[in-house]
């Protein structure tokens, strides 16, 4: 799939109704059956109480409109047979386009080499006798931390999209 371009994420965007659908997506752990969406949207949209009638107007907006306008971005992905809406991985395309400034990918394999010479250099002078066996418990110990704080910074940080919170809180 290509690139997503700023107009298309402005446009997919100046709706309030599709920023509480992907914010709510987030929040539902980036799956929700639509009818579930449609209350939630309802609810954040509304001051009063969101009766039956009130969710099934939005699941119709939400079916007919907005659902279609951000699966044709790629930003969702719909499953007419269980009635979900998924997220899909291109809303971090949508942030890297609103926050340019956003983390950029470490350096991961240079902090690895690092530790690979120093772990090199760690095992000469083992070798030779200068340094006790022991110190290659600290060695590992430090390449577990970083594999730790990688997997952490990829896997976990990296989905936590706070921009999404910020596009429903104008």
């Amino acid at each position: 799939m290509e690139e997503i371009t700023k107009d298309e994420v402005f446009e997919v965007l100046s709706s309030s109704r599709r920023r509480l659908i992907l914010y709510n997506l987030h929040r539902r752990g980036g799956r929700a059956v639509l009818r579930d969406l449609a209350r939630d949207t309802a609810e954040a949209e509304s001051d009063d109480e969101v009766d039956d009638d009130v969710v099934k107007r939005f699941y119709i907006s939400l079916y007919q409109t907005h659902v279609p306008k951000l699966e044709e971005v790629g930003l969702v992905q719909y499953d007419s047979d269980t009635k979900t809406v998924s997220l899909t991985d291109r809303i971090e395309d949508v942030e890297a386009v609103l926050n340019p400034e956003s983390d950029p990918e470490r350096p991961w394999a240079l902090y690895y080499g690092a530790l690979a010479v120093v772990g090199s250099g760690l095992a000469v002078v083992q070798l030779s006798g200068i340094a006790p066996p022991v110190t290659s418990i600290g060695f590992a110990a430090a390449v577990l931390l970083l594999a730790m704080y990688q997997y952490y910074e990829r896997e976990l940080k990296r989905r936590e999209y706070h921009f999404l919170e910020q596009l429903v809180n104008d």
